[in-house]
């Protein structure tokens, strides 16, 4: 993992875990076996990897299947209790979010990202989900996609 540069033996316990490689055009990145033991769901062998480039953060996020749904909201206007509002809309409904973000401009316009593991998606009618997301207050649009593997 990485060299110690104290010689005290105090046990600290470890909650992250950390790499360091070269960034590189169409180079490989090779997760070790401890990494790989880390991240394996309980069912299934995937991951879906987001990055959010205003970040520079690259999340891996283990899945039970090996297909992702990608939901996109377009937000108008935001209002206070969006994210509130959304939220419910997703718990009436059943699902977990794997991962979720957004982003507000300056021009006030602001997006929401939401990926749901298939397993949860598919349990629901598509063509409702995007209708009650178009009834939230400021939204004006919704995307919906799939990510698979290659």
């Amino acid at each position: 993992m990485g060299s110690n540069l104290e010689e005290d033996k105090i046990e600290i316990p470890q909650i992250t875990m950390a790499k360091m490689l070269k960034l590189e055009e169409n180079k490989v990145v090779t997760l070790s076996s401890n990494f790989l033991e880390a991240l394996k769901p309980e069912v299934g062998d995937y991951a879906a990897i987001i990055l959010t480039p205003n970040t520079k953060i690259i999340r891996i996020i283990p899945t039970t299947t090996d297909k992702v749904y990608k939901i996109g909201i377009d937000i108008g206007q935001l209002t206070p209790n969006f994210l509130k509002k959304i939220g419910n809309l997703f718990l009436s409904l059943g699902l977990k979010a794997l991962y979720s973000t957004g982003l507000c401009f300056i021009e006030d316009k602001c997006v929401f990202d939401g990926y749901i593991d298939a397993e949860e998606f598919e349990k629901i009618n598509v063509k409702e989900l995007k209708k009650s997301i178009l009834e939230v207050e400021g939204i004006t649009g919704v995307e919906i996609a799939i990510l698979e593997i290659d």
